[in-house]
Protein backbone atom coordinates (compact mmCIF):
# COMPACT_ATOMS: atom_id res chain seq x y z
CA UNK A 1 0.00 0.00 0.00
CA UNK A 2 1.21 3.35 -0.83
CA UNK A 3 0.62 5.99 2.54
CA UNK A 4 2.34 8.52 1.03
CA UNK A 5 0.15 8.50 -2.27
CA UNK A 6 -3.06 8.03 -0.27
CA UNK A 7 -2.13 10.92 2.60
CA UNK A 8 -1.45 12.88 -0.61
CA UNK A 9 -4.52 12.23 -2.34
CA UNK A 10 -6.63 12.90 0.67
CA UNK A 11 -6.30 16.71 1.22
CA UNK A 12 -7.31 17.19 -3.13
CA UNK A 13 -10.30 15.58 -2.47
CA UNK A 14 -11.52 17.82 0.52
CA UNK A 15 -9.74 21.07 -1.34
CA UNK A 16 -12.70 20.05 -3.94
CA UNK A 17 -15.19 20.05 -1.83
CA UNK A 18 -14.44 22.96 -0.09
CA UNK A 19 -14.36 24.69 -3.30
CA UNK A 20 -17.79 23.53 -4.52
CA UNK A 21 -19.55 24.50 -1.05
CA UNK A 22 -19.02 28.17 -1.08
CA UNK A 23 -20.78 28.20 -4.93
CA UNK A 24 -23.57 26.38 -3.77
CA UNK A 25 -23.95 28.53 -0.92
CA UNK A 26 -23.85 31.44 -2.81
CA UNK A 27 -26.42 30.09 -5.45
CA UNK A 28 -29.04 29.14 -2.93
CA UNK A 29 -28.40 32.84 -1.32
CA UNK A 30 -29.10 34.76 -5.08
CA UNK A 31 -32.36 31.92 -5.39
CA UNK A 32 -33.66 33.09 -2.51
CA UNK A 33 -32.90 36.27 -2.80
CA UNK A 34 -34.93 36.09 -6.28
CA UNK A 35 -37.43 34.69 -4.66
CA UNK A 36 -38.03 37.29 -2.42
CA UNK A 37 -38.22 39.99 -4.83
CA UNK A 38 -40.56 38.13 -6.67
CA UNK A 39 -43.01 37.96 -3.51
CA UNK A 40 -42.23 41.26 -2.52
CA UNK A 41 -43.65 42.59 -6.90
CA UNK A 42 -46.52 40.14 -6.26
CA UNK A 43 -47.67 41.34 -3.31
CA UNK A 44 -46.51 44.99 -3.56
CA UNK A 45 -49.25 48.04 -3.44
CA UNK A 46 -48.49 49.97 -6.63
CA UNK A 47 -50.28 53.00 -6.23
CA UNK A 48 -53.79 51.79 -7.23
CA UNK A 49 -55.63 54.24 -5.67
CA UNK A 50 -56.80 51.73 -2.37
CA UNK A 51 -56.29 54.24 0.43
CA UNK A 52 -53.18 53.24 1.32
CA UNK A 53 -51.52 55.77 3.59
CA UNK A 54 -48.20 54.59 3.18
CA UNK A 55 -46.05 54.33 0.09
CA UNK A 56 -43.34 51.42 -0.21
CA UNK A 57 -40.63 54.04 1.34
CA UNK A 58 -43.04 54.92 4.07
CA UNK A 59 -43.75 58.30 3.25
CA UNK A 60 -47.42 59.22 3.17
CA UNK A 61 -48.97 59.09 0.15
CA UNK A 62 -48.76 62.01 -2.11
CA UNK A 63 -53.06 61.80 -2.61
CA UNK A 64 -53.02 62.52 1.12
CA UNK A 65 -51.00 65.96 0.46
CA UNK A 66 -52.93 68.12 -1.91
CA UNK A 67 -51.60 71.66 -2.49
CA UNK A 68 -52.34 74.26 -0.46
CA UNK A 69 -53.12 77.89 -1.21
CA UNK A 70 -50.94 80.32 0.23
CA UNK A 71 -52.40 81.31 3.63
CA UNK A 72 -53.87 84.51 3.67
CA UNK A 73 -53.44 85.63 6.84
CA UNK A 74 -49.38 85.35 6.09
CA UNK A 75 -48.71 88.36 6.38
CA UNK A 76 -50.60 89.41 9.57
CA UNK A 77 -50.02 85.95 11.59
CA UNK A 78 -51.65 85.72 14.81
CA UNK A 79 -51.15 82.11 16.39
CA UNK A 80 -54.10 80.77 17.95
CA UNK A 81 -56.32 82.76 15.46
CA UNK A 82 -59.45 80.67 13.75
CA UNK A 83 -60.42 80.96 10.19
CA UNK A 84 -63.72 79.64 8.05
CA UNK A 85 -62.49 78.45 4.97
CA UNK A 86 -64.26 77.21 1.71
CA UNK A 87 -63.35 74.14 0.30
CA UNK A 88 -63.88 75.46 -3.37
CA UNK A 89 -61.34 78.41 -2.21
CA UNK A 90 -58.39 75.57 -2.84
CA UNK A 91 -55.92 74.86 -5.94
CA UNK A 92 -57.98 71.48 -6.22
CA UNK A 93 -60.97 70.87 -4.37
CA UNK A 94 -61.51 67.57 -5.80
CA UNK A 95 -57.78 66.38 -4.50
CA UNK A 96 -58.59 67.62 -1.19
CA UNK A 97 -62.00 65.25 -1.04
CA UNK A 98 -59.51 63.07 -2.62
CA UNK A 99 -57.09 63.18 0.85
CA UNK A 100 -60.57 62.57 3.14
CA UNK A 101 -61.79 60.03 1.48
CA UNK A 102 -58.36 58.00 1.41
CA UNK A 103 -57.75 58.02 5.38
CA UNK A 104 -61.39 56.67 5.28
CA UNK A 105 -60.56 54.04 3.08
CA UNK A 106 -57.42 53.03 4.91
CA UNK A 107 -59.56 52.67 8.06
CA UNK A 108 -61.92 50.69 6.68
CA UNK A 109 -59.09 48.24 5.14
CA UNK A 110 -57.84 48.29 8.88
CA UNK A 111 -60.47 46.90 10.69
CA UNK A 112 -60.63 43.79 7.77
CA UNK A 113 -62.24 44.79 4.38
CA UNK A 114 -59.01 44.19 2.54
CA UNK A 115 -60.82 45.19 -0.98
CA UNK A 116 -61.95 48.84 -0.02
CA UNK A 117 -60.68 51.59 -1.80
CA UNK A 118 -60.89 55.32 -2.00
CA UNK A 119 -63.04 55.43 -5.25
CA UNK A 120 -65.60 53.61 -2.80
CA UNK A 121 -66.05 56.35 -0.34
CA UNK A 122 -67.46 59.65 -1.10
CA UNK A 123 -67.17 62.93 0.89
CA UNK A 124 -70.61 64.48 -0.08
CA UNK A 125 -71.27 68.57 0.23
CA UNK A 126 -72.07 69.84 3.30
CA UNK A 127 -68.23 69.62 4.43
CA UNK A 128 -66.81 72.45 7.16
CA UNK A 129 -63.22 73.66 6.46
CA UNK A 130 -61.30 75.87 8.20
CA UNK A 131 -58.19 76.63 10.07
CA UNK A 132 -56.25 77.42 13.24
CA UNK A 133 -52.87 79.84 12.67
CA UNK A 134 -49.64 78.10 13.76
CA UNK A 135 -46.44 79.92 14.60
CA UNK A 136 -45.64 79.49 11.17
CA UNK A 137 -47.17 77.81 7.99
CA UNK A 138 -45.35 74.46 8.86
CA UNK A 139 -47.78 74.19 12.16
CA UNK A 140 -50.75 75.97 10.56
CA UNK A 141 -53.99 73.16 11.52
CA UNK A 142 -56.52 72.72 9.00
CA UNK A 143 -59.70 71.01 10.07
CA UNK A 144 -62.49 69.06 8.24
CA UNK A 145 -65.47 68.24 9.02
CA UNK A 146 -68.01 65.81 7.55
CA UNK A 147 -70.04 63.23 6.54
CA UNK A 148 -69.12 60.06 4.33
CA UNK A 149 -70.77 57.57 1.99
CA UNK A 150 -69.02 54.46 1.59
CA UNK A 151 -70.24 52.05 -1.48
CA UNK A 152 -70.63 48.49 -1.56
CA UNK A 153 -70.09 48.19 2.39
CA UNK A 154 -72.81 46.82 4.22
CA UNK A 155 -71.80 48.41 7.94
CA UNK A 156 -69.64 51.55 7.30
CA UNK A 157 -67.86 53.17 10.28
CA UNK A 158 -70.08 55.86 11.94
CA UNK A 159 -70.63 59.80 11.35
CA UNK A 160 -69.53 62.44 11.73
CA UNK A 161 -65.79 62.75 10.58
CA UNK A 162 -63.24 65.12 11.92
CA UNK A 163 -59.91 65.31 9.92
CA UNK A 164 -56.75 67.37 10.41
CA UNK A 165 -53.86 68.19 8.28
CA UNK A 166 -50.60 70.14 9.78
CA UNK A 167 -48.65 72.59 7.40
CA UNK A 168 -48.05 70.22 4.06
CA UNK A 169 -48.15 67.21 6.18
CA UNK A 170 -50.79 64.46 5.24
CA UNK A 171 -54.32 64.44 6.30
CA UNK A 172 -54.99 62.34 9.34
CA UNK A 173 -58.35 61.44 10.99
CA UNK A 174 -58.37 62.81 14.34
CA UNK A 175 -62.14 61.03 15.11
CA UNK A 176 -65.19 59.85 14.31
CA UNK A 177 -68.08 58.83 15.64
CA UNK A 178 -71.10 60.18 17.87
CA UNK A 179 -68.09 62.34 19.80
CA UNK A 180 -66.00 62.86 17.28
CA UNK A 181 -67.19 66.75 17.25
CA UNK A 182 -65.42 67.38 20.50
CA UNK A 183 -61.60 67.21 19.13
CA UNK A 184 -62.69 70.24 17.04
CA UNK A 185 -60.62 73.62 18.81
CA UNK A 186 -62.97 75.72 20.39
CA UNK A 187 -62.21 78.73 18.41
CA UNK A 188 -62.84 76.88 15.64
CA UNK A 189 -66.07 76.45 17.04
CA UNK A 190 -66.64 79.70 17.72
CA UNK A 191 -65.60 81.36 14.46
CA UNK A 192 -68.47 78.61 13.05
CA UNK A 193 -70.95 80.82 15.24
CA UNK A 194 -71.86 76.95 17.23
CA UNK A 195 -71.41 73.57 16.16
CA UNK A 196 -71.14 72.98 12.08
CA UNK A 197 -73.81 70.76 10.37
CA UNK A 198 -72.27 67.67 9.78
CA UNK A 199 -71.98 67.08 13.72
CA UNK A 200 -75.65 67.68 14.44
CA UNK A 201 -77.91 64.29 14.15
Amino acid sequence: MDIAGERSARPAGLLGVREVRPVVAVAAFLVAVLIGVAIGYATADRGSGDGTTVNSSGQPAPELTPALRTAPWEGTRQPGRAHQMRVDDEPNPTALRLALSWTVAEQIRAAGNSTITAAQVTVPQGMFFGAVEGVDAAHDAYWAIGRIEVAGVASRPPDPYVWRRIGTGPWTIVRNGPNACTAIPPVLIQEWKGQPAPCAG
